[in-house]
């Protein structure tokens, strides 16, 4: 046995790792409650940012969830009904055919805007989005009178004022995913043959 003489009696009475706190110098303690403030403030500032952002209508997003989800629905429709129509057979054949995709087209932009409404004038890009279409469809119908003449014939899509092809921007328009994109048929009349 060792000899404890001296020493205090084990367990000792009390914590021995009990220490004091630190002193605090008054210019920490405004540190700290000046970044509590200055935290607060942030807080304030973002979440009221967040408000006025959340409810304004930005120019180039279709923001509306009503006349997102019109838009979805009636897509759906049309793009089932233009890939259900492969463009193929004789000139005459392919005319109507492209006839019949625009019609498709056309009945969606007409249901849209009767269903949506009021909504459409208050989410301003989609009456530019709803415009484009018409503008392709427009294109379409030049493309099939030069079948129709005989002439040489190439489906030139519109340019917005950047010069792009004015499917990028119908397919970019969209705040959260894509209600709606220009189904390729569309925009290339004759598929690609399937590369093996």
């Amino acid at each position: 046995m060792f000899d404890s003489a001296g020493l205090p009696p084990y367990p000792p009475r009390h914590n021995a790792w009990q220490f004091p706190p630190p002193p605090v110098e008054k210019r920490w303690l405004w540190v700290a409650v000046l970044a509590a403030v200055a935290g607060l403030v942030a807080m304030v500032a973002m979440g009221t940012a967040a408000i006025v952002l959340g409810s304004r209508d930005f120019p180039g997003l279709i923001q509306d969830s009503d006349v997102t989800a019109v838009i979805a629905d009636e897509c759906e429709l049309m793009r089932d009904t233009v890939e259900s129509l492969p463009v193929d057979g004789s000139v005459r054949q392919q005319v109507a055919t492209l006839a019949d995709q625009d019609r498709a087209v056309r009945i969606m932009l007409d249901d849209i805007r009767s269903d949506a409404g009021i909504d459409i004038r208050a989410d301003r890009p989609t009456e530019a989005w709803l415009a484009d279409w018409e503008r392709l469809l427009l294109a379409r119908e030049a493309y099939a009178a030069r079948l129709v003449d005989g002439r040489p014939a190439d489906l030139r899509i519109p340019v917005d004022e950047h010069g792009d092809e004015i499917q990028q921007r119908m397919n970019d328009v969209w705040a959260e995913g894509a209600a709606c994109e220009v189904p390729p048929a569309l925009l290339s009349p004759y598929p690609e043959p399937d590369s093996v």
